[in-house]
């Protein structure tokens, strides 16, 4: 998977994971992990998955509702990936942050709620579950900061709840922003990001 990693000049900072939305790349991400913590290291994914050439990290059908198969492969990659480039660029997998963007935040939470083993750490910009059966383990050391816009069209929000309620349930002290906004991300959420990133070090 292509990816881009930035030595951050305070090594003791819990790294950022950054996953893009649909039709960005490694790039994408870059300007708010400068806001969130501009001192982290960083490690910036590009989807491998072509949705009519937009970048993504895993299938779609075209009602717009996940390939479950592709999540699943999907998530084990990237979960494998970040453990061999922590080895790679000598980070603790096991203190990143994720921070995704509606696909990159899917992503993300799926491997939050499907492999004990990934993140214990997420900023999840516009995310939604996959609708799939979880398995029930426990996720009382983890933390997610989860923004979503009561106005978006892509991600109800039912479904922006639901997936508070499904990590809430499991245990992960959860907090959450609501905009009255529509999918789009705005300054208001990466600021509340950056301001629980913080948080998180006190």
């Amino acid at each position: 998977m292509e990816h881009i990693f930035i030595q951050g000049k305070n090594k003791d900072l819990m790294p950022l994971v950054l996953l893009h939305g649909t039709g960005g790349d490694e790039q994408s991400l870059l300007e708010l992990a400068e806001i969130i913590a501009p001192d982290a290291s960083v490690l910036s994914f590009r989807g491998d998955v072509s949705e009519h050439g937009a970048n993504r990290f895993f299938a779609r059908y075209a009602d717009g509702s996940f390939d479950l198969a592709s999540l699943k492969e999907k998530t084990g990659e990237l979960v494998t990936e970040i453990k061999r480039l922590a080895e790679k660029y000598d980070f603790d997998a096991e203190q990143v942050v994720a921070v995704g963007y509606s696909n990159g935040a899917n992503i993300a939470a799926n491997a939050m709620l499907t492999d004990a083993a990934s993140f214990q750490k997420a900023i999840l910009f516009h995310a939604m579950p996959s609708g799939e059966a979880m398995p029930d383990f426990a996720l009382d050391r983890a933390a997610v900061f989860v923004t979503a816009g009561v106005n978006d069209p892509l991600v109800t929000a039912a479904g922006s709840q639901s997936l508070i309620d499904a990590l809430s349930h499991r245990g992960a002290a959860v907090e959450s922003l609501w905009t009255q906004n529509g999918h789009n991300l705005t300054m208001v959420e990466v600021e509340a990001a950056r301001d629980w990133y913080v948080a998180q070090h006190d």
